[in-house]
């Protein structure tokens, strides 16, 4: 019988997923970065299912406070107008239905894929954050942290070699586009981790329950064998 460090490994990147719904706990309003408890502190140092989710969560509140700084920064609005502004917005990667991290047709293997190879375009346009005035110190945690869930997911995935996202040149030019650009990054960012943090948090919660039934079977058949 399998261990229950390889049925957690399995059970997280093979388990058949049918919907992903559930909101995410600690998250506030639109543009409030979200709470991180001291019970998820916790976790960071906890089983190792938590830790892929408590980095996520971290990543996700760091690129929302700064995606809010540089908007206001930059452009001298509220957060609140970056609606006003997508039509300038380059492209780069995000999550859509096809990708699997969605519904019905969610796909722990391919979501998971398709999260590490975004991630790692994004680790990519990261280092030209660092050249846009903001914050040098946290742009360096991010990419750590960055780097640190890309090596968890790596870890879950089966050995089929993943497909990179192209890497696109940015665009360069005036300050206008550098800032749009450095704009783009960060709002298209912040997208694509909460909707990893959504399915991460989504197969943990899966993980779990299987966990507990396992658990649970284990002791009733210990139980019925000791009364024989």
């Amino acid at each position: 019988m399998s261990s229950m460090k390889n049925l957690q490994l399995v059970l997280a990147v093979l388990l058949p997923l049918t919907a992903l719904s559930d909101p995410l706990p600690g998250y506030s309003a639109p543009g409030d970065p979200p709470e991180i408890s001291g019970e998820e502190l916790q976790d960071s140092a906890g089983p190792f299912e938590h830790k892929w989710l408590f980095i996520a969560r971290i990543l996700h509140r760091d690129i929302m406070k700064l995606r809010d700084e540089q908007f206001q920064r930059d452009f001298g609005e509220p957060w609140a107008n970056m609606t006003n502004y997508a039509s300038v917005r380059i492209k780069t990667p995000l999550i859509h239905p096809s990708d699997g991290c969605y519904s019905k047709n969610f796909s722990a293997q391919r979501c998971l894929r398709r999260i590490y190879a975004g991630l790692n375009t994004y680790r990519e346009y990261l280092s030209k954050l660092e050249r846009e005035n903001l914050t040098a110190a946290q742009v360096t945690d991010i990419k750590l942290r960055t780097t640190s869930l890309l090596n968890i997911i790596k870890e879950k995935v089966d050995d089929t070699p993943i497909q990179p996202h192209p890497i696109s040149k940015l665009p360069d030019g005036s300050a206008w586009t550098q800032r749009t650009v450095t704009h783009s990054i960060l709002y298209n960012l912040e997208v694509f981790l909460k909707e990893t943090t959504r399915a991460i948090n989504f197969i943990n919660k899966k993980l779990g329950n299987h966990i507990k039934k396992e658990i649970k079977e284990s002791k009733w058949s210990s139980e019925k064998h000791s009364h024989e």
